[in-house]
């Protein structure tokens, strides 16, 4: 077996992620013979093939996802590492890759994140949007926006609260006209409604701890989904505020039931846990941080409004 070059590893890590040498050499910002080089090497030096080639497709052989599983993880931390290093005298650079889920990184974090962009103009931001659980360690995100009751014991991640959520009441005019609008919790045995997966099936209030069954005619689990079914007519919706604000504000939605609110549980930032934070990370939980609660206060008190 030879000497290993880690800018070889480098390529590879790249192709193994993208499944392209097209991608990864975009990603690189290198040429594409330049990554077809750097794997023909690594594959020399280590005496394997680690990935299967064909016209249309790149695939990790066996041995190819053995070298990923067994120094993936540790390639990213050296390298953010050693950008670390340059970051210490300069202002925050790089790619932040993030994930959230669609309804919250459209309806509140692109605002967010465009004023972000704007402080820190070297630091590049790649969100990926899905309800799908993300590993980050595994999967190379730098930091997670979640709803959690509580901080996660994972002892691979580390948890900042930014926020609180709560779900409220919404309904559209047209229901209301047609079914009548519910003066106490318990009028809503007499209405459908509409509730986002995982979420209770009893409207609750913390204050009196009162609560009552909800008869729920459409579950979804996409916020989106929920609050347009809502919108149409299907039911009174159990909603979080930053969800309805514009549609109250609009007309679209009315705020019923305003003295009850369930609450959702906590909006956490969420890392991968380790000693070393790159300063574009910093930057990201210390501008998100205030700006987040302002917002979602604001938001939630708009919302309320009937």
């Amino acid at each position: 077996m030879g000497t290993m070059d880690l800018n070889h590893l480098s390529v590879f890590a790249a192709v193994a992620e993208t499944a392209s040498f097209t991608a990864a050499a975009r990603q690189l910002g290198v040429p594409k013979s330049t990554v077809s080089r750097g794997i023909a090497s690594l594959e020399a030096s280590l005496g394997v093939r680690l990935l299967q080639r064909t016209t249309r497709s790149v695939a990790l052989t066996t041995a190819g996802q053995a070298v990923v599983d067994r120094v993936g993880s540790r390639l990213k931390a050296l390298t953010e590492s050693i950008e670390g290093l340059a970051e210490l005298a300069d202002e925050p650079s790089g790619a932040l890759r993030l994930t959230a889920t669609a309804d919250f990184g459209t309806e509140v974090l692109a605002e967010l994140l465009a004023g972000f962009c704007r402080r820190y103009p070297r630091v590049t931001v790649e969100m990926h949007l899905s309800h799908r659980p993300v590993d980050l360690v595994k999967e190379g995100y730098d930091a997670a926006f979640r709803f959690l009751r509580k901080k996660p014991r994972d002892s691979t991640l580390v948890a900042r609260k930014v926020g609180e959520l709560s779900l409220q009441f919404y309904a559209s005019p047209a229901y209301l006209a047609a079914r009548g609008t519910p003066r106490t919790l318990d009028d809503l045995a007499e209405h459908d409604c509409v509730a986002l997966t995982g979420t209770s099936p009893f409207a609750r209030d913390e204050a009196s701890r009162a609560r009552a069954p909800l008869r729920v005619r459409l579950l979804a689990d996409d916020g989106f989904f929920a609050r347009e079914a809502v919108r149409h007519g299907v039911g009174i919706g159990l909603l979080p505020a930053f969800l309805a604000q514009q549609d109250v504000l609009a007309g679209a939605l009315v705020r019923v039931l305003p003295r009850w609110t369930t609450p959702m549980g906590g909006v956490f930032l969420v890392f991968p846990s380790g000693q070393h934070l790159p300063r574009k990370t910093v930057a990201l939980r210390d501008h998100v941080v205030e700006a987040l609660r302002v917002q979602l206060s604001a938001r939630a008190g708009r919302a309320g409004e009937s």
